[in-house]
């Protein structure tokens, strides 16, 4: 089945001459009359912000916003040719769509299910009454419709262009889009397929993609410019919005979209961009997964015109003071409560080596905004301006938000065990629900997702309220690392799992896995890791595995491996050194077998240009073995960031946890999913 909504082709592309970079923004929201129109209302406005920061952080500076009453369906027609008749040769062009969607009965046949993809304008109206079907299928903007734009779009921006689409709505891979201002889902489409009395349905085979195609009446150029089209969630699933930094609902894919997009200082594929995206919705919205639809995932974003300075912040001088700036940035760039912040002119690309202007702490950070405090009054730059560079990055300070189910005064008990426990907040949104399970135990579970996290809780005793306490902070480590994205200049990886066929990497099969995007393992598939230095440093690498159950294992190094014969075969911190251009070879013979839990699991890569151990700082229980342990290299900030981050039995982290970005290393996530044999 194809989506229209992969029709809308982002272009991103540098021309030959004078290229520029384009952006719409789609957001529908303040649905008309939700009682006649049934179309009810949705976050879709908070999505607009996220998305025009992250772009103009790319230096787009070609943005329309169509949004609510502007967007009805001829208003969406008129943006599009709009678009086209501006776009030039070598252009990059990028739309983003925001809405509610639905199917529609396919008016021209072309569709293998019956049925057309639709975003829904304002004004649209629902109905379930096939005798109206007439009256209001005009009234929706069909995937069909959009198709014959993007293939004017491509055509007009060339070879050299490049045209991104993200999708942030029902059907974009024929999903739903939910909310949960207190945890009680708003749905964004979610409607039956809207069909005339004559609409005979067809077995034919859904799929899980969008299979996007162009269509309509002018054929693709044979130069016509590259596209990727990204979109919320598969076919099968519901599309959900989640929370902001800010706490505010915003679409889960806009969130991650625009996280991921802000938070690189270097030149990344469209590969890597959708890993980051993925990570990040693993932990905002499990239960779905976002869908890559590309000819060429490894091709540089925006046609390798991705702004690689060095990741800088712009002050709002209007909004600030000699002791205390008001940065143009926040939360979704990344910057946390505590990070360490030096002013340097404006136009430096490199700090490293330069004298800066001031230097402050952020005290405050909401979604795009954060206030720096300055160690020192500085009058000047209130006249002259400055950018801000981020030198020591916070460990972050979130509470994890707790909702118990409250059974026979539950909820008391559990409140009153973790009184004087101050990580918990049990105000929401909700990070975890404490409620019972059919085996009659009581379980911690993702609120997002309803999967366990770690064992049985008996919150009776205080043996349970300890055990309970250990959970929480286990969760809030991995949420840390989960999220945890630095980059080092020059220190790069190409990280890959190979599917293993009769002792022998199959790579046939390991790319007939890759589903929408994202590795498919079936527990049983054994599967090796290769690891490429692509850089231009020599690096040692960890990885470690981060199941959905809390659960936190070593892959690289470990030192409880064993071969086949069941002698052990540890493989340490110093065996996992590779050199410029070189392939770790250590993993040429080592197969990781994949077991349950099914669902949605992540391997993190850390590499650094010094020996690191994460086996034993993140994963092992040897503290003792841990005391007085010397830092090792440029990474002993990094170590003191994973021990100092350790929460007391109070709930509390002793002081202010950062971390140097300055020769830091670079972290990176590999996600995939596991499904029965």
């Amino acid at each position: 089945m194809r989506s229209f909504f992969f029709t809308f082709l982002i272009l991103l592309g540098l021309g030959a001459v004078a290229q520029k970079k384009h952006a719409l923004i789609i957001a529908i929201g303040d649905y008309p009359d939700p009682e006649v129109n049934m179309w009810k209302p949705i976050s879709s406005a908070n999505d607009v912000p996220l998305v025009r920061g992250a772009l103009e952080a790319q230096q787009f500076n070609n943005i329309a916003v169509l949004q609510d009453k502007q967007a009805t369906k001829q208003g969406i027609v008129d943006a599009l040719d709009k678009l086209v008749a501006n776009a030039g040769l070598g252009d990059v062009v990028v739309i983003h769509i925001s809405s509610h969607g639905s199917q529609i009965e396919d008016d021209n046949g072309d569709e293998a299910d019956g049925l057309d993809e639709a975003i829904v304008p304002y004004g649209a109206t629902y109905t379930y009454d096939p005798e109206e079907f007439s009256k209001y299928a005009p009234g929706y903007l069909r995937d069909d419709e959009f198709g014959e734009k993007i293939t004017r779009l491509r055509n007009k921006l060339g070879k050299d262009g490049d045209l991104l689409v993200v999708i942030d709505a029902c059907h974009s891979g024929s999903a739903t889009r939910d909310v949960d201002p207190a945890n009680a889902p708003l749905v964004r489409g979610g409607f039956q397929p809207i069909v005339s009395s004559s609409f005979k349905t067809n077995n034919a085979s859904r799929g899980n993609n969008t299979d996007f195609r162009e269509s309509g009446a002018t054929a693709l150029s044979d130069v016509a410019s590259p596209y990727v089209v990204i979109s919320g969630a598969q076919a099968s699933e519901k599309n959900y919005e989640c929370w902001s930094d800010d706490r505010k609902p915003v679409g889960s894919l806009s969130y991650a979209f625009s996280k991921a997009l802000a938070s690189k200082d270097e030149k990344v594929s469209y590969r890597t961009l959708f890993s980051s995206i993925e990570n990040i919705m693993l932990s905002k919205a499990p239960k779905q997964r976002p869908v890559l639809e590309t000819d060429n995932s490894d091709r540089g974003i925006f046609s390798n015109r991705f702004i690689s300075q060095k990741l800088y912040y712009t002050l709002d001088l209007r909004e600030s003071s000699a002791s205390e700036f008001l940065v143009n940035a926040g939360a979704v760039a990344g910057l946390t409560k505590g990070s360490v912040v030096k002013l340097y002119p404006v136009g430096t690309t490199d700090p490293s080596g330069k004298k800066e202007l001031a230097t402050g702490k952020i005290t405050q950070v909401d979604n795009f905004k954060a206030t720096l405090k300055l160690d020192k009054p500085n009058e000047a730059l209130l006249e002259k301006g400055a950018w801000a560079f981020v030198t020591e990055l916070a460990y972050g300070n979130d509470k994890v938000r707790l909702s118990v189910k409250d059974i026979n005064g539950s909820k008391r008990k559990v409140a009153e065990g973790l009184k004087d426990f101050k990580l918990v907040d049990f105000s929401g949104p909700y990070d975890l629900e404490l409620s019972p399970s059919t085996d009659g135990k009581w379980h911690l579970k993702y609120t997002t997702s309803g999967d366990a996290f770690g064992e049985a809780v008996d919150f009776t005793t205080a043996d349970g309220i300890a055990k309970l306490k250990e959970a929480i902070k286990t969760f809030d480590k991995i949420r840390y690392l989960r999220n945890m994205d630095i980059t080092e200049t020059g220190l790069k990886a190409q990280v890959d799992m190979l599917l293993v066929k009769d002792g022998e990497v199959d790579e046939a099969l390991t790319k007939s896995r890759y589903v929408n995007g994202r590795l498919e393992l079936r527990v049983g598939d054994q599967v090796r890791l290769r690891v490429v230095n692509t850089g231009d440093k020599a690096f040692y690498v960890n990885v470690v595995d981060i199941q959905p159950d809390g659960i936190v294992n070593p892959i690289l190094p470990n030192k409880k491996l064993k071969d086949r014969n069941k002698r052990p075969a540890p493989v340490t911190a110093a065996d996992c050194r590779v050199e410029k251009g070189d392939t770790l070879n250590i993993l040429n013979t080592m197969a990781i077998t994949i077991g349950p839990p099914l669902g949605n699991e992540v391997f993190k890569v850390f590499l650094s240009s010094d020996m690191l151990d994460l086996e034993e700082i993140l994963v092992t229980a040897r503290a003792e073995e841990l005391k007085g342990t010397q830092g090792r290299g440029t990474f002993t900030k990094l170590e003191s960031l994973f021990k100092g981050a350790e929460v007391n039995d109070k709930g509390t982290r002793g002081g202010d946890v950062t971390v140097e970005t300055e020769q830091t290393g670079t972290t990176f996530s590999k996600p995939f999913t596991i499904v029965a044999k």
